[in-house]
């Protein structure tokens, strides 16, 4: 996160009185998972465009990552709030997060909108017609989906389909798609977007001008393959090339390390010391036989952080794992009786390890952790704090992204980003050679493992 919390922090906290002066039922959030993160907390049953409309604050309404929300809430949509014009409390330009708590259950499970659960991954598809008749027909036949969803879908499908345009990102839904997902729950809109979007996504790829030589169009037939939803074949001369698409909605989630290791030794045959060290730390960061704490201790060992050796004297052996790390903090815990004195211990034990790392546990994680006599991960008030030091790292190193670049050219890999904005599907195609990239990492100090070190498209 390139964000500067503390100016996030006093927005959020104007924000916040600003908007109970108006009646609005709200708080400030403090991040479960690192306290300098703060968002204005609400419970709006409306969308946050009305809310904010309704309060005279003007703004744009981002999306972020997923890793950023899981950091920010860890369990409810995170967005991210630019003020664009003076209003409120506010001045132009000031941001701040923003959480809305309000949640009403869908109907929808993970992947009932999936490719495969209309029939659409058995077969390669060579023209539009076949492709919609497809489409039409496995959505007719699903009979684990409602009724009012299958409309939905139906009619935003057919909505892309009456798009003629070769030069179009952003597709109108049509009277009747437009009264149909107004009806439609948050939850439900949001496993439309995530599964059946890779239909629609597919759909307006094919239609486009960059796509006007496709031979073939088809799903993944790998449920979450990495960084493959779905393959368009295009014609280039004589050849008939291949290009892999990952259909992402909203920010989308952030791809494992793991997606790309394998092509590191294909791409970098011969490495330069640099290229080598920066290869080194990717490769332990994707090792599929170790939890997310062993990999980035590895990664800090590899990158010879100083915090590395800091923490190799506090241990006091040469060569240690995340095992060892909870032993010495258990032995901590064990000799103090009280939570108060295992946490004065434990801090002024790591202190070292901390001021060298720049990051640290935070006082609700370390109270959670040391509030009884064991904790089954205690290495995670280490490796939490270690993992954001890292992603810092590698994300002020330029070479990471250069390697990702270049490992992308050789996967021909694409993103298409689909959001509903409004009464409207914005499509957006980006491509990983051209982009630039970002490290996150969103676990807490309470449990190091919860979620990987990943990275994303800027």
């Amino acid at each position: 996160m390139g964000y500067d919390f503390k100016k996030l922090g006093d927005t959020a906290k104007k924000v916040s009185t600003y908007l109970a002066s108006k009646g609005v039922k709200v708080a400030v959030k403090t991040s479960r998972y690192q306290t300098e993160i703060k968002a204005v907390e609400v419970a709006s049953p409306t969308s946050l465009e009305d809310l904010l409309n309704s309060v005279g604050l003007k703004g744009t309404i981002s999306d972020l990552s997923t890793t950023e929300e899981k950091a920010i809430s860890g369990k409810y949509k995170a967005k991210l709030i630019k003020i664009t014009a003076s209003s409120g409390p506010c001045s132009t330009g000031e941001t701040f997060f923003i959480v809305n708590t309000f949640t009403e259950k869908g109907t929808l499970k993970t992947k009932d909108l999936a490719p495969e659960k209309f029939n659409l991954t058995s077969s390669r598809f060579d023209s539009l017609d076949t492709f919609d008749t497809a489409v039409l027909k496995g959505i007719k036949a699903n009979t684990t989906v409602p009724n009012d969803i299958k409309t939905t879908i139906t009619e935003l499908y057919k909505s892309v389909v009456a798009n003629k345009s070769t030069n179009k990102d952003n597709i109108p839904m049509s009277i009747a798609a437009k009264k149909s997902f107004a009806t439609v729950k948050p939850q439900d809109k949001q496993a439309i977007g995530k599964d059946f979007g890779e239909v629609l996504s597919m759909r307006w790829y094919v239609t486009q001008a960059f796509a006007s030589t496709w031979q073939q169009c088809y799903f993944s037939e790998i449920s979450n393959e990495a960084l493959v939803d779905f393959v368009v074949t295009k014609k280039v001369g004589s050849k008939v090339v291949p290009s892999n698409i990952s259909a992402k909605f909203e920010a989308g989630a952030a791809p494992s390390i793991g997606a790309i290791v394998d092509n590191l030794d294909v791409v970098y045959k011969t490495p330069t010391a640099a290229e080598k060290a920066a290869i080194d730390v990717l490769k332990a960061l994707a090792d599929s036989n170790s939890n997310t704490s062993t990999k980035i201790l590895a990664a800090m060992k590899t990158i010879k952080h100083p915090a590395y050796v800091v923490l190799k004297k506090i241990i006091g052996k040469p060569s240690f794992t995340i095992a060892d790390i909870s032993a010495h903090i258990q032995k901590i815990a064990t000799k103090n009786k009280t939570a108060k004195g295992r946490i004065d211990e434990f801090m002024k034990t790591y202190k070292p390890f901390y001021d060298e790392l720049g990051k640290n546990a935070s006082p609700d994680s370390i109270a959670v952790v040391f509030a009884g006599a064991s904790y089954k991960k205690y290495y995670s008030l280490v490796m939490a704090p270690s993992g954001y030091a890292l992603v810092d790292y590698m994300n002020k190193q330029p070479i990471y992204q250069t390697i990702l670049n270049n490992i992308s050219q050789q996967m021909k890999t694409e993103q298409v980003y689909l959001n509903f904005v409004g009464e409207t599907m914005q499509f957006t195609k980006k491509l990983f050679s051209k982009a630039s990239f970002k490290f996150a990492y969103g676990a807490n100090a309470k449990d190091s493992d919860n979620t990987g070190i990943k990275f994303s498209m800027l």
